[in-house]
């Protein structure tokens, strides 16, 4: 994790999927991505590595007695960085969101909860222990952005204000925000309803060559969305995997 991550700031992502060992074998393909099964005390949820980095975890969509949900949607989920679990969740549900999981302790590593904010989006919450986070050494493979897309951009603004203490900064001429300013900006929220039918949040992950990640995902069974397309931050595509759960490549400029 970032040092001094600040309330608000995402430090983890988790991936949920039923054809786990598909799906997996996909991200590992495109990604390079190591599974590590952590055993029945964690209900066999899978922590995911690059070179030896912290990526994120991934789990099979099952009930909790480890039976298989086909309710359950494939997805990836961002964690957000909180100081007092108890109190941001309380925030949260104050200010219009509603409960998934009550935080709860994950062994000595730490709390977890998770709400879906009052536009629609899941997102999860992370008070530290032993674990703090992923690792973010920006390199092909790992994590580098996180974003809301959202169908309520004044309502997310103001909820992740109060809830999660974003330091909200406008962009000039788009109807985009990020916390903190641009050069210590650490996430962001995007007014995306002229594009989806759904707000959610969504991760980007480094690559060394976007065009040809996206072409490997189009092998392997996913779909590209958008893109490739070059931006300020760099050549970005718009991807899923096999099971429909989107995400986004980043080139560096």
């Amino acid at each position: 994790m970032p040092e001094n991550a600040r309330q608000g700031q995402p430090v983890w992502v988790d991936y949920t999927c039923h054809e786990f060992e598909t799906t997996t074998k996909f991200y590992t393909e495109i990604f390079g991505w190591e599974f590590t099964d952590q055993g029945p005390d964690f209900g066999h949820y899978n922590m995911i590595t690059k070179d030896g980095a912290a990526i994120g975890g991934a789990m099979r969509a099952v009930n909790m007695d480890g039976t298989p949900n086909p309710m359950i949607p494939t997805t990836w989920t961002t964690y957000l960085h909180t100081d007092d679990i108890a109190s941001t969740y309380a925030a949260a549900l104050a200010a219009g969101a509603a409960p998934i999981a009550e935080p709860m302790a994950v062994g000595p590593l730490g709390q977890m909860a998770v709400i879906t904010d009052p536009t629609g989006a899941g997102v999860g919450m992370w008070q530290t222990g032993d674990f703090t986070g992923f690792d973010t050494p920006l390199t092909p493979g790992t994590p580098v952005w996180f974003e809301l897309m959202t169908l309520d951009f004044p309502t997310a603004l103001e909820f992740y204000r109060t809830a999660f203490s974003f330091d909200i900064t406008l962009m000039e001429g788009f109807p985009y925000a990020t916390h903190g300013p641009e050069a210590t900006a650490v996430a962001g929220i995007c007014d995306a309803s002229e594009w989806t039918q759904v707000s959610f949040w969504r991760d980007y992950f480094n690559v060394d060559d976007a065009d040809a990640a996206a072409a490997k995902v189009t092998e392997l069974g996913g779909k590209v969305l958008a893109g490739p397309e070059d931006s300020p931050y760099g050549r970005i595509v718009t991807v899923t995997d096999p099971e429909g759960a989107t995400f986004q490549l980043q080139q560096n400029p």
